[in-house]
C-alpha cells in the first residue's frame, strides 16, 4: 500500500485523532479492512455499521491483531493506549479515505457500468491493457459503496492503470462511486431490464446509469453501445467526448463481420476510423464481441499499437461462473453462466448453446431473474417465447417465476416432452438421474440469488465428479 501522511487523512475524511500522542509517525500501514478477522500488523480498521452486526464491536479485536489504528464512531470504543480516528460516519470515511487514497496515484481510472455484461467488458478492458500496462482491477464482486473503496486501498506504486467496476441497485449508487473514483474513461455496456423493479422502467435505469458520467473528468472519454437505443438517446445530450460501438455501421468503431468457432471461440474483424483489427476470442457467445470493443477503444487510447491490443484480447479469461465450460464423466459438458440473469442475457445463452456443435442434446437450465417488480411475469413469458425459436432438445425452467418460462414456451409449440418445470432448485437436483443423458450438453443461467451453481454441484456429483 502506497503511505500517505495520517495528519491528511484525518483532514480527508473529517475526523479528529484520538490519542494522538501514541501514533508513531514512521509506522507502514499495510492495508485497510473492514472486517477485523483478516486484521495484521500495522492494518487500519474500519467498522461498518451493518443490519445484523456493528463492526465497532470489534475494535479491541483489530488492535489485537496488529492493527494500527481503527476509526470509529464513538471515542470510548478506542483503548487509551491505541490511536484512533473518531468521525462521524464510518462507511462515509471508507468512501472518503478511498477517495484521498486514490489521488496519491496518477493514473488512468477507467470505469465500467451497465445492464448485463459489465463484469465481462471489464475483465475484457483489463486483459487488453495488460498486454502493455500493469492493470488493477475489480475482483469478484467488490462493485459497490464498500467492494470500490476496498479495491483502491489494492493499487500499489507499480499500477498505471486501473479498471473497475460499477454496480448499483438504486439512484445514486453510482453517482457516489464515480464521486469516488472521478475516472478519466467512463464505459457503459448497454441498458437492460436488471434493476427494474427499484428504477420503474428503462429509462430510468438509463438515469442511474448515466450517474457513472456525473465526475468524469471534464476531458474524459465515454464509451457507449451505439445499437442500444437508450444510449444513442443519453449520447445527444451529453458533452464529452464520445465513441460508439457495436454491430451496427454506423458506430465509430464496429464488427465488420465474425465467424463463431464453436468450442473455440469467435474470430472477427473489427473496423474503426483509424485500424482494423483482426481478433480472437477463447471463449463462447457473439455477445462476446461487445465486451472486445471497449477494450480496443480504450487500448488506442492510452497508445497501444494493433499488436498489442490484439495480443491481449487473446490472453481474456472469463470471470467465474461466467460461460465457464466443465467437462464431466458419461460425455456431460456444463456451461456454467449462473451469475445472472435477464431477458438479454437469457437469449444470448440460448443463442449460444444452439449454435454449438454438439454429440448429444442441447439442455438449458433457466431459473428465475430477480428484480424484475411488475414486469417479472412478462419478462419471464419473452424467455419462455425466445426458447421456442431455438433448436432446444430440453428446456428445463427452476424457480417460481420460471413457471412462466414454462407456460409461454408451451404456448409458443414447445413439446411438453422437451420442457419440464420445477418449483424450486432442490427439486430439480432430486430429478437429475431423470433429466440428464450421456453427451448432454448443459448450460445453467438464473440470477445470483437462485444459486444455481449448487444445481452444476449436483450434475457433478451425480456423474462422479468431485
Amino acid at each position: 500500500m502506497r503511505q500517505f501522511n495520517i495528519e491528511a487523512l484525518v483532514k480527508a475524511v473529517n475526523g479528529n485523532l484520538i490519542h494522538k500522542d501514541v501514533l508513531s509517525r514512521h509506522i507502514q500501514v499495510n492495508n485497510v479492512s473492514i472486517d477485523s478477522r483478516t486484521i495484521e500488523n500495522h492494518d487500519i480498521f474500519i467498522p461498518i455499521v451493518g443490519e445484523n452486526f456493528d463492526g465497532h464491536d470489534f475494535i479491541k479485536a483489530a488492535y489485537e491483531r496488529g492493527a494500527y489504528l481503527s476509526f470509529t464512531e464513538d471515542e470510548t470504543k478506542i483503548p487509551p493506549d491505541r490511536c484512533g480516528i473518531h468521525v462521524k460516519d464510518t462507511k462515509q470515511a471508507l468512501k472518503d479515505f478511498a477517495m484521498y487514497y486514490l489521488t496519491l496515484f496518477q493514473i488512468p481510472v477507467i470505469a465500467v457500468t451497465g445492464s448485463v455484461g459489465k463484469t465481462s467488458c471489464k475483465e475484457m478492458i483489463a486483459s487488453v491493457l495488460s498486454a502493455k500496462f500493469l492493470v488493477h482491477k475489480t475482483r469478484g464482486n467488490f462493485n459497490n459503496e464498500i467492494g470500490l473503496p476496498l479495491t483502491l486501498f489494492k493499487l500499489e506504486d507499480y499500477h498505471q492503470c486501473v479498471v473497475l467496476e460499477m454496480g448499483m441497485n438504486h439512484y445514486g449508487e453510482i453517482h457516489r462511486l464515480s464521486e469516488i473514483a472521478k475516472p478519466d474513461i467512463a464505459v457503459i455496456t448497454n441498458i437492460g431490464e436488471a434493476h427494474i423493479e427499484n428504477l420503474g422502467s428503462k429509462d430510468g435505469i438509463l438515469k442511474a446509469k448515466s450517474e457513472i458520467l456525473d465526475f468524469l473528468k471534464d476531458d474524459g472519454l465515454v464509451i457507449l453501445n451505439g445499437d442500444d437505443p437508450y444510449l444513442r438517446k443519453l449520447m445527444r445530450k451529453i458533452r464529452f467526448k464520445t465513441v460508439t460501438f457495436g454491430f451496427n455501421k454506423q458506430n465509430d468503431y464496429y464488427i465488420k463481420d465474425y465467424r463463431v468457432l464453436g468450442w473455440e471461440g469467435i474470430c472477427a474483424h473489427i473496423a474503426s476510423p483509424i485500424e482494423r483489427y483482426a481478433i480472437r476470442i477463447n471463449t463462447l457467445g457473439k455477445h462476446m464481441l461487445y465486451n472486445v470493443i471497449p477494450g480496443i477503444i480504450i487500448g488506442h487510447y492510452l497508445g497501444m499499437d494493433v499488436s498489442q491490443i490484439e495480443t491481449g484480447i487473446t490472453k481474456y479469461k472469463p470471470a467465474k461462473m461466467r460461460m465457464n465450460k466443465l467437462l464431466l464423466n458419461r460425455g456431460i459438458v456444463v456451461i456454467n453462466d449462473a451469475y445472472n440473469a435477464s431477458v438479454d442475457s437469457m437469449r444470448s445463452a440460448m443463442e449460444t448453446l444452439a449454435a454449438l456443435d454438439t454429440d448429444g442434446r442441447k439442455v438449458a437450465i433457466l431459473g428465475d431473474m430477480f428484480e424484475m417488480g411488475d414486469h417479472a411475469k412478462m419478462a419471464h413469458e419473452q424467455v419462455g417465447e425466445i426458447a421456442s425459436k431455438h433448436p432446444l432438445d430440453l428446456l428445463v425452467c427452476v424457480g417460481k417465476d420460471a413457471k412462466y418460462i414454462y407456460e409461454s414456451g408451451l404456448a409458443h409449440g414447445i413439446d411438453n416432452l422437451r420442457i419440464r418445470y420445477y418449483p424450486s432448485k432442490e427439486k430439480l437436483m432430486n430429478d437429475l438421474e431423470d433429466v440428464l443423458k450421456e453427451k448432454d450438453t448443459i448450460i445453467v443461467k438464473a440470477s445470483r440469488g437462485m444459486y444455481l451453481e449448487n444445481v452444476i454441484e449436483a450434475i457433478k456429483e451425480a456423474t462422479n465428479v468431485k
